[in-house]
């Protein structure tokens, strides 16, 4: 499924507003009949109606995680800290994990429950269409699941909708319903019957049999059910669709993205003009919300909700956040950027990358050499100042307060923002597999996962000594490497909470920051005010919050 073809479909199938009839962007409709006008029951005739109702849930998905991934799976966590003393309230709520329930950014849930509604329309209406296709109709199961999940994750019991709500009234006035019930009723029934129902082995910007597998597998690892999650992920490896990027360039280009291509860009080789613009490809992307320029900016009510949150959040000229000093110093004592520590740790294991330098020579002139750059290239890749903490001489620039140049390596407009977010790749993938098989006590076939990666990351391999001589250890060895390989993916958060790590993990950091310290109940977020002044059946705000201190 090529990125044409989805920019197309949405911007062609946009469909459904919450609580509202339909509506599209499709110009060769709207000049017929206005498609607010046009009553679901004669919208849903056939598979194409089917087709354009089922992008409208992409289309809802990408306003509903455009900042939300960020916020809700990944800034939270003891990868980042709050940036410049511009920082907005809301960047410092979060990496302190105090955030507020008047804070609309990080804890509003109506553009989730648009994506919900529409998933429910054509759950609803695609088996009524003769000769319905299947495959949409697993794509919406996916879509729902998905979106559930998301909400049991950040807020815990949620009001459950199962039917299409198309106007207001009475029904729209739900309870809580528990979080284990919404599991073991939607999330893992839908997620089976899509398993079931999908017809593409694999596409990177719609769901697939490869995608929901990567999905079951983060559902059974959430229950820590690892049996079944050892099997979704074996499935996944045996589809034989997607493999590891070899070197550094490959790597980079899955996430990069310089907008229009315009500026410098400071790369693994120093300063140069940029002329790639958008890449964001390769074989490890299973999934990933797809964005686009040339779609209208304004969406569902939100006046970027057809562009992503990621330049704007991570990548502002005003950083609200930093990637954290513990991270940096983790790393690079995993990975040693000086010569002298990379040698005495790694010897014999020459560093993958090289650089240019100019230096004196005896005769009284210069000459240029190459030199090695030392440590882990996606460090470098990942972080705003590249290889320049490295002069090239083995010393080391103590240089912190990074913002994440995983995607973007220059400001530009947040209005034009197109950086597709990465739901699943596949080292993130083999690195999971290697958590569950830990946990089943095949030692030998995690370590060999976590080498496979290791390889393919151009890094020394593990040994056996090294990888820990418990469980926990391993598994703590494990969740390091994932914190590397995927920082900015939205993984981390929900990586120490099912491990029940986070309290942990982020009292030791904050303890060094001299923050305050949390307890389990930051493992959720508050829900918005506001939606209770709107539902007056939601009960109480989640505890430890402000309502109920």
């Amino acid at each position: 499924m090529n990125k044409k073809f989805i920019k197309n479909s949405l911007t062609y199938g946009i469909v459904f507003l919450l609580l509202t009839s339909l509506i599209v962007s499709c110009d060769d409709l709207v000049d017929e009949n206005p498609i607010s006008e046009i009553a679901p029951t004669n919208f849903w005739r056939n598979n194409n109606d089917a087709e354009a109702g089922v992008m409208a849930i992409y289309d809802a998905m990408q306003t509903a995680y455009r900042e939300g991934h960020l916020y809700w799976g990944e800034l939270r966590s003891d990868s980042h800290d709050r940036g410049s003393e511009s920082a907005s309230s809301t960047s410092v709520e979060i990496v302190t994990n105090n955030v507020t329930e008047g804070d609309p950014e990080a804890t509003r849930w109506n553009f989730i429950y648009n994506m919900v509604n529409r998933a429910n329309l054509a759950i609803d209406r695609i088996p009524k269409i003769s000769g319905g296709d299947q495959s949409l109709l697993g794509e919406a199961l996916a879509l729902r699941a998905y979106a559930y999940f998301t909400m049991i994750k950040v807020w815990g019991d949620v009001p459950l909708f199962t039917e299409p709500t198309e106007k207001s009234g009475p029904e729209l006035f739900k309870p809580r319903t528990d979080a284990n019930t919404i599991m073991q009723t939607i999330v893992i029934p839908d997620m089976l019957k899509a398993e079931e129902l999908l017809a593409a082995t694999a596409r990177p910007f719609r769901w697939s049999t490869a995608s929901i597998l990567a999905f079951e597998a983060e559902v059974y690892m959430w229950m820590k059910d690892h049996a079944k999650a050892k099997i979704a992920l074996d499935n996944l490896i045996a589809l034989g669709e997607h493999s590891l990027v070899k070197n550094a360039e490959d790597w980079e280009n899955l996430f990069y993205n310089n907008n229009d291509g315009e500026g410098p860009f400071l790369g693994l080789q120093g300063v140069f003009e940029d002329e790639r613009g958008k890449k964001q490809e390769g074989p490890e992307l299973i999934l990933s919300i797809f964005y686009d320029q040339l779609d209208p900016q304004e969406s569902n009510g939100d006046f970027r909700g057809n562009r992503s949150g990621y330049s704007g959040i991570l990548f502002a000229g005003l950083p609200g956040y930093y990637i954290s000093s513990e991270l940096e110093l983790k790393w690079r004592d995993r990975f040693p950027i000086d010569s002298l520590g990379w040698v005495t740790k790694y010897p014999g294991f020459e560093p993958p990358l090289t650089r240019i330098v100019v230096e004196d020579d005896p005769m009284g002139g210069t000459r240029t050499i190459e030199v090695p750059i030392y440590g882990d290239f996606r460090y470098f890749v990942s972080i705003e100042d590249g290889v320049d903490i490295n002069p090239g001489d083995g010393t080391i620039e103590e240089i912190f307060n990074q913002r994440v140049a995983k995607w973007h390596k220059f400001n530009y407009n947040t209005n034009f923002d197109d950086t597709d977010i990465v739901l699943y790749r596949y080292a993130g993938q083999l690195l999971l597999l290697a958590e569950a098989e830990n946990r089943l006590g095949n030692v030998d076939r995690a370590l060999e996962l976590v080498n496979d990666v290791r390889e393919a990351r151009e890094l020394p391999l593990v040994a056996e000594a090294e990888f820990g001589a418990s469980i926990e250890a391993r598994e703590d060895y494990i969740l390091d490497e994932r914190q590397f390989e995927l920082l900015g993916e939205g993984k981390r958060v929900w990586d120490l909470i099912r491990t029940d790590k986070f309290v942990e993990t982020m009292n030791e950091t904050y303890n060094l920051r001299g923050e305050a310290l949390i307890d389990d109940t930051r493992k959720l977020l508050p829900i918005y005010f506001e939606h209770f002044q709107e539902n007056p059946n939601l009960g109480n705000q989640n505890p430890g919050y402000s309502s109920n201190d």
